[in-house]
């Protein structure tokens, strides 16, 4: 069949060139020449690169593949029984790599081999027809047979130079496009059909694979179904019993039962194509519902499209044909099965319903897309999506619209089921949208960052992945990757969506077991809906059943809200909002648990002992105490119950801790069954659990109480004694251990009736306030039991110094140390500042005029100490003691106004310069000036690398070597060394700004507390003739008032570069903006405002 020929074929980036020629090879032992094919490889120079190995039967035919890593030719085999007609591939070595069998007889006439553009599909050229080969997962498909429109023969083809799915087919007196698609043969993903059938087409064969059944890897299938010819297009009926298969001048219906034994479908019906339509060319297939069916045909310029009614024997009637100008780019069935929707070539989408009764009803159009799409999809008209089906439409550049919405311009692939639109991007993420509109009329699409945010409608994926098909039912949707290989994943929102689903129709054990196999956290069964759950949790527990999933439930309930946080649905709906506005629970982990344990106890007492001793266990703070008591309950007869018990109570807790609590019980037997599973040693229990039960129970029982410092339960049983083992009052053991623990209130509340021993108690309580410094407490606990000498010194200790005198005049014995009593609290009380309180004192039970008004003028009082003076007629105190504390106060306010005022200037003037400074050059600031007096030949580097920080440490506390890993070396020995410098603020150091900030807050404050007193001072000063002193004191205090006032906003208020800083993982961060100190204005005399 070869020629002869010499054809070449360059690589797609035009560096090398193949060459394939016939060649004479000369043999010299058997003395005769051969001839064969070979293949030489050039570069563009023209050397040679490389010759390929020799191949019995090659052919002239050679296309080398645009990606360039594998060059086609075809071998013809006449060898005996092998015969037949490969399709070979030779690397750019010569090497052979790989081939395939095209499935032709041996004496098959070819014209033509020839890859497509992307390299991803191989077209080889018949008489009649072109075949169109695909490789995936290392198999190849033949996809298509492609024909001219009136069957003739075939002189050429080409495939398009831009794009890449484009053929043209010519003939002498006529050119053909032929535009393919990728497209997916599945069926209805609507429950409860959604077995997931994907088909895939691979010459006759029809490769059947339901995923809801079974996984099979490409190239195998689950089911094979043999066909008559090529296959054109197929798809299935909505109940996937029927199959139709469409070639090239027949349409095969084919029978199948997804029901066991799951037989392989059969060929029951074959219909053809010249009675539909005579002169078109058949080129899609659907099924509008279970017994309609839709044919499209190509025209020279037109589409027809065919709607078909069959019955039960599958012979069929016209119910619809119409003629479209426009040609139809694709058709798909609504998802609601009642409806057909496909697009015209200029984006135009129109839909054609048929009624319950199978009456169609005319096209109608329903949107205009964007742009000519070439995967469609519909979504019926919902509540949620208003009053018109959505159309979902994939352009060939990537973007998906939703009508005339735009939702991606890098989508992939996508699927559609009856609540959400699930797409792959080339960002590699899996996208799902709510098939509602959302406020601005249109749907949300959630943003590529929200991977990061755990939102259920967003995930990543292995990159270049592609949906196939999805599984609503099993929460499933199937992936291809690009080297063909398939993965099943369960997204969080399919999975969410279920476990919602079933907890709505109260099915609680397929949520459960949901939840279970995807690790969702089970808390959802209560947290989606907590009404529904409080009114079901019978149904609950008696479908669960197994004690092994109620203690899987109970152990993994916490509680945090999850629909709140990790599983917050992206979609509210109004069980969410009424769950929202009924949630009102204190603790949800006890109320879950009440709730079944109410069930359990009720029902399955004998039968799920475990699970209730779990439920006790798992409340928030554990019952184990009742846990306990329940397994005290058991029969010492039914020991594997009994032993069954502690051993699951041992699992939940700790042993010792069980123990213990069993010890608090005094039940001494469960003590010694909780000790044998620990690994106490039995020489350390088992004396003291002897040395117990020799006890009286009483004793016994505070013995253990002590054991297990439950000293407020001790002293009751302590009390409750009456007797020791001598017959003597237990009262003096009693308050010996009262004093040791300091519970003075426990033995008040147990001896209240008894005042004898509640005053015994309460002499002990009130040396113990007082030995605390709670002197007030102290001395009226001394005052009540009528001790006023102890009461005397609480009262003077604490400074109470009104209570204090009372006491002395309350008792005849401390009446004559009244005196001595106030001169001393008066001096106490001059010495804690408290000036008023000690003139008082000095003046009512001292009678001291004099050092009373010393004390008030001491303390700025100078209209009080003017006031006593005048009242007691001694008018020359005024000017021997109180006119000279006015100037020794205007002297001090003076003083701390000029101190003041020296150091805002200062301050202010530093702080101005760091900032600057700071500004202007930054590294300056933070690292120091270079000294330019180094020369150059002297190497000023230390021998060692140095750590000194730069800017960037500066701030963030980490060498170079730890900036980048987020490791610190800062221990607190650094920190109190980094505190201590921040605290002295040593000029240069980065810390003087803040230094300085803190510093001037202080100063402000002082100033603030200073005001009233600078206010009395200057209010006596006028009172007293000294109005020069009063004008100067006002004037200077408003001048620094008014100079802090102006300062304030520019010292704290910081921008948003000052406030900039590193944490210690090299992120930026800002400070929290700094509280703006309050400048209260200083109060004037009008009096004395006038220059």
């Amino acid at each position: 069949m070869d020629d002869g020929r010499i054809n070449i074929s360059w690589r797609g980036d035009a560096a090398f060139v193949a060459v394939n020629s016939i060649i004479t090879v000369v043999e010299p032992d058997l003395s005769r020449e051969l001839v064969r094919r070979v293949i030489r490889v050039y570069n563009r120079e023209g050397d040679l690169d490389s010759v390929s190995e020799p191949v019995d039967g090659q052919e002239e035919f050679l296309s080398w593949r645009p990606s360039g890593n594998l060059v086609a030719s075809v071998q013809r085999i006449f060898d005996g029984e092998k015969r037949g007609l490969n399709i070979i591939f030779f690397e750019r070595n010569g090497l052979r790599h790989g081939e395939f069998d095209s499935r032709l007889l041996s004496d098959t006439k070819i014209l033509d081999l020839k890859w497509n553009m992307q390299s991803s599909v191989l077209a080889i050229l018949l008489p009649d027809r072109v075949q169109l080969w695909t490789m995936n997962n290392y198999y190849w498909y033949l996809k298509q047979e492609v024909y001219l429109l009136d069957g003739s023969a075939i002189d050429n083809m080409q495939w398009h130079s831009e794009r890449p799915l484009t053929l043209i087919l010519c003939r002498h007196d006529i050119i053909e496009l032929h535009e393919f698609v990728w497209s997916l043969f599945d069926g209805t993903n609507q429950r409860p059909n959604d077995c997931g059938v994907v088909m895939v087409a691979d010459g006759t064969d029809l490769k059947l694979t339901p995923f809801a059944i079974a996984n099979t890897p490409p190239p195998m299938s689950f089911r094979d179904l043999k066909l008559g010819a090529p296959l054109v297009h197929a798809t299935t009926s909505p109940s996937n019993e029927l199959i139709a298969a469409l070639e090239h001048k027949v349409i095969e219906f084919a029978r199948w039962l997804l029901t066991p034994p799951r037989k392989a479908p059969e060929v029951v019906k074959s219909v053809l194509l010249y009675d539909i339509d005579n002169g078109g060319l058949a080129r899609q297939i659907r099924f509008v519902t279970e017994d309609v069916l839709a044919v499209l045909f190509d025209h020279e310029s037109f589409s027809r499209l065919h709607l078909l009614k069959l019955d039960h024997n599958l012979q069929y009637e016209h119910v619809f044909s119409e003629d479209y100008d426009r040609s139809i780019v694709t058709m798909v069935p609504g998802s609601d099965s009642k409806t057909l929707c496909f697009e015209t070539a200029d984006g135009q989408a129109y839909q054609i319903s048929v009624d319950d009764s199978d009456t169609i009803l005319t096209a109608e159009k329903i949107t205009m897309l964007p742009e000519r799409c070439t995967v469609i999809a519909q979504a019926p008209p919902t509540g949620e999506t208003g009053n018109a089906p959505i159309v979902f439409g994939l352009a060939s550049n990537g973007r998906l619209y939703a009508n005339s919405q735009r939702l991606s311009v890098s989508c992939t692939s996508f699927i559609l089921t009856d609540s959400h639109l699930a797409f792959t991007t080339a960002q590699n993420l899996l996208k799902f949208v709510h098939l509602s509109l959302g406020t601005s009329g249109e749907l949300d699409v959630p943003a590529d960052g929200a991977v990061n945010a755990a939102d259920e409608r967003c995930r990543a994926v292995e990159r270049g992945a592609k949906i196939v098909s999805i599984v609503p039912s099993k929460l499933a949707i199937v992936l291809q990757m690009p080297r063909g290989n398939l993965e099943t994943i369960y997204p969080r929102l399919l999975v969410l969506e279920g476990v919602r689903r079933n907890i709505d129709n109260q099915d609680y054990k397929q949520a459960f077991q949901s939840c279970r196999v995807h690790r969702v956290n089970l808390d959802i069964l209560y947290d989606y809906n907590p009404k529904l759950f409080m009114d079901n949790v019978e149904s609950f527990v008696d479908q669960l059943e197994k004690v092994e999933y109620i203690d899987l439930f109970l152990s993994g309930l916490t509680s945090k809200d999850v629909t709140t946080t990790t599983y917050k649905e992206t979609l509210p709906s109004a069980t969410t909002i009424a769950k929202s506005a009924a949630t009102a629970e204190t603790n949800k982990v006890n109320t879950v648990c009440d709730a079944i344990l109410e069930v359990l106890q009720r029902k399955y007492f004998r039968t799920h002992v475990q699970s209730i001793i779990t439920a006790f266990v798992c409340k928030d703070p554990p019952d184990i105490e009742t846990a306990l008591k329940l397994i005290s309950e058991f029969d010492q007869d039914d020991s594997d119950r009994l032993m069954s018990a502690i051993e699951h109570i041992c699992f939940l807790q700790d042993v010792n801790r069980l123990y213990d609590y069993a010890l608090g019980l005094y039940d001494l037997r469960l003590a010694l069954i909780l000790a044998r599973q620990s690994q106490k040693d039995p020489r350390e229990y088992l004396p003291f659990i002897e040395n117990l039960q020799k006890m009286t129970p009483l004793r016994r029982n505070f013995t253990l109480d002590c054991h297990l410092g439950r000293y407020s339960k001790a002293i009751v049983h302590l009390a409750d004694l009456k007797l020791d083992g001598n017959g003597n009052d237990v009262f003096d053991e009693l308050v010996e251990f009262m004093v040791k623990h300091e519970l003075y209130k426990d033995a008040l509340q147990i001896y209240k009736y008894e005042p004898t021993k509640t005053y015994a108690i309460l002499r002990a309580y009130a040396h113990f306030l007082r030995d605390k410094s709670e002197f007030k407490e102290a001395g009226l606990a001394f005052e009540t039991l009528g001790d006023f000498q102890d009461a005397l010194d609480a009262y003077t200790l604490g400074l109470y110094w009104q209570e204090a005198l009372a006491v002395c005049g309350l008792s005849e014995t401390l009446a004559p140390q009244t005196k001595d009593v106030a001169a001393k609290l008066a001096e106490a009380l001059y010495e804690a500042r408290r000036y008023k309180e000690a003139a008082t004192v000095l003046l009512e039970y001292s009678f001291d005029l004099t050092n009373a008004v010393r004390a008030l003028c001491k303390g700025y009082f100078y209209e009080e100490a003017i006031r006593i003076v005048l009242a007691q007629n001694e008018a020359m105190i005024l000017s021997d003691i109180v006119d000279s504390a006015l100037v020794d106060g205007f002297n001090q306010i003076s003083e701390l106004l000029s101190d003041c005022r020296g150091q805002l200037s200062s301050q202010l003037a530093r702080l101005r310069e760091l900032r600057v400074k700071k500004v202007a050059d930054p590294m300056a600031y933070f690292e120091g000036a270079e000294d330019s007096n180094v020369p150059d030949n002297v190497s000023i580097a230390g021998s060692v690398t140095t750590t000194s920080a730069s800017v960037f440490t500066l701030y963030t506390g980490k060498t170079g070597g730890t900036a980048q890993t987020g490791a610190t070396r800062r221990t607190a020995k650094n920190r109190r060394r980094e505190e201590r410098k921040r605290a002295k603020g040593k000029k240069g150091s980065i810390y003087e700004e803040e230094y300085l900030m803190n510093s001037i807050r202080r100063l402000l404050e002082r100033i603030n507390e200073t005001r009233a007193e600078a206010r009395r001072l200057v209010e006596c000063l006028v009172r007293r003739g000294m109005r020069e002193r009063a004008m100067e004191i006002q004037r200077r205090f408003g001048e620094i008032v008014e100079g802090l006032d102006a300062c304030v906003e520019k010292v704290f208020k910081l921008s948003e570069e000052d406030r900039r800083v590193f944490d210690d993982n090299g992120d930026v961060y800002l400070l929290p903006e700094m509280p703006v100190p309050v400048v209260d204005k200083f109060e004037k005399l009008q009096i004395l405002d006038y220059e």
